[in-house]
């Protein structure tokens, strides 16, 4: 029996990073949906079925503890990752308390980002939700 294809949606306003992290999650067998910030984001989830998000922290227009904010109040069960480029403990704080899933520090390994989406997707509905930062 063949597995479900898993769907990311990934937002960043840095078209390099969507590039790059497209290609390398389509390669690994993902759909994969791109935004540019957090509006567009927003309006892709009311019609696409997403399986995890993936959202950098600065970005214009609505940024991504804003749209972090936005989907807990729609689930509380989709996953979602934080990216910046900053290390600040207030952004981790911040994201504690809107519920991400993990944080991570750019620059970084798309085989580390990998494994954390993996961990997500496979362990999620097992485990109560631990908080994955680097």
């Amino acid at each position: 029996m063949a597995t479900e294809r898993k769907t990311l949606l990934i937002v960043d306003d840095d078209n390099d990073i969507l590039e790059v992290l497209s290609e390398y999650f389509l390669k690994q067998g993902y759909d994969v949906i791109l935004a540019h910030d957090g509006d567009e984001a927003v309006q892709l989830l009311k019609y696409k079925a997403i399986d995890l998000v993936i959202t950098d922290i600065r970005m214009p227009k609505m940024n991504g503890l804003s749209l972090l904010k936005h989907i807990r109040t729609q689930s509380n069960s989709l996953p979602v990752i934080l990216m910046t480029g900053y290390e600040l403990s207030r952004t981790e704080l911040s994201c504690l308390s809107y519920q991400a899933d993990a944080y991570i520090t750019k620059p970084f390994t798309s085989e580390y980002l990998h494994n954390v989406i993996k961990r997500l997707i496979t362990e999620g509905s097992q485990i109560e939700k631990r908080f994955i930062s680097r």
